[in-house]
């Protein structure tokens, strides 16, 4: 049996799990290859033009069977050679497909594209809600303090895996609301497990393969001597609390600084943003969750709370909406990939 084979059978541990999906995300970054069971045809896309775009990719909308889907097709610069932007779909191919979780965006395959289409794509279910920032414009009364339990209960699942997998890039245009008005995390291009080789950091100011600079940790943006500048499930967590504030303000963390220019040096002195002026107890931002943020703002990485002590947490909050932890339904995937869903506890019908 192959890797991949071999992941979609029952009963594997949760450590022969992520052994098997760390090696096949090697392989894909170093060779640009992935499973061939993770490939769909017969996608139809809608429109002559995409409904978003991003610093790598366009988000075009379009049709499987009967489902409306998303799919990411990825824009290859004159300056980058084609084999390295193959390499580094195939690894976002190869780590998604392993995650299934109901707070984490559904993986539906890979579409080569066609005659009609020449775009290589990553399919996965077209989200009405769109990203969660979309969501907060469009439903002003949503309960946001539930939003980031969702989000919490995500990340925790990706720092379960052994070693963990890192988000390396947590925001609130990342993350998805699906149709029951669920988070669930998405994009997962910068994902690494913890002990790759990949997950080495270097700042940027903006949208880039190395993460967006407002959500970065203090450690990442200026690494003071000894410390490490690696992405991990600390600098994940500090993201986390820049998602909150985000959720609750509808603005950019840090918002107090005006460009990213000055963002590097002001962040040396406050590695946390200030606590909104505006009222916001009515959307959940208490004293309570500002001091769990601030928590995950520590300076020091070891001080900051895990996802799993995020997700506990929220969990003990009255403010919380119910959430079934199935909620996710098996119909939602692609009929090829539901007869590996048991082992994640989902229903077979």
């Amino acid at each position: 049996l192959s890797s991949a084979q071999l992941l979609d059978r029952p009963n594997l541990s949760r450590e022969y799990q992520s052994r098997l999906a760390r090696t096949l995300a090697r392989l894909a970054k170093s060779s640009g290859c992935y499973p061939d069971s993770v490939i769909l045809r017969n996608i139809r896309p809608s429109g002559k033009h995409p409904a978003a775009g991003g610093g790598f990719a366009d988000v075009w909308k379009g049709r499987f069977g009967e489902r409306t889907v998303a799919l990411k097709a990825f824009r290859i610069f004159g300056e980058e050679p084609q084999e390295k932007a193959f390499n580094k779909f195939s690894h976002e191919a190869v780590i998604w497909r392993q995650l299934v979780h109901p707070n984490i965006l559904p993986f539906y395959g890979v579409f080569k594209g066609d005659e009609d289409f020449d775009r290589l794509c990553l399919v996965s279910p077209w989200m009405d809600g769109g990203n969660m920032m979309q969501y907060i414009v469009q439903h002003t009364d949503c309960n946001r303090v539930t939003l980031l339990a969702d989000v919490s209960r995500g990340l925790e699942y990706l720092h379960s895996f052994k070693p963990a997998i890192i988000h390396g890039d947590l925001k609130g245009a990342n993350i998805f609301v699906n149709l029951s008005n669920v988070a669930c995390l998405g994009d997962f291009g910068l994902a690494r497990f913890r002990d790759s080789e990949e997950s080495s950091y270097s700042a940027t100011t903006g949208d880039s393969v190395k993460g967006t600079l407002r959500w970065q940790a203090s450690e990442l943006v200026c690494p003071r001597a000894g410390e490490s500048n690696r992405v991990c499930q600390e600098t994940d967590v500090y993201a986390f609390a820049c998602v909150c504030i985000e959720l609750m303000t509808g603005e950019k963390p840090f918002r107090e600084i005006p460009n990213n220019g000055a963002f590097a040096i002001a962040i040396m002195n406050k590695p946390k943003p200030e606590r909104p002026t505006e009222d916001l107890l009515e959307r959940g931002l208490d004293d309570s969750l500002w001091e769990t943020m601030t928590q995950c703002w520590d300076a020091d990485p070891s001080l900051r709370p895990s996802a799993l002590e995020l997700v506990q947490y929220f969990e003990q909050r009255k403010d919380l909406e119910p959430r079934d932890s199935r909620n996710i339904e098996c119909s939602e995937f692609p009929e090829a990939l539901r007869t590996s869903l048991g082992q994640y506890g989902f229903p077979d019908d």
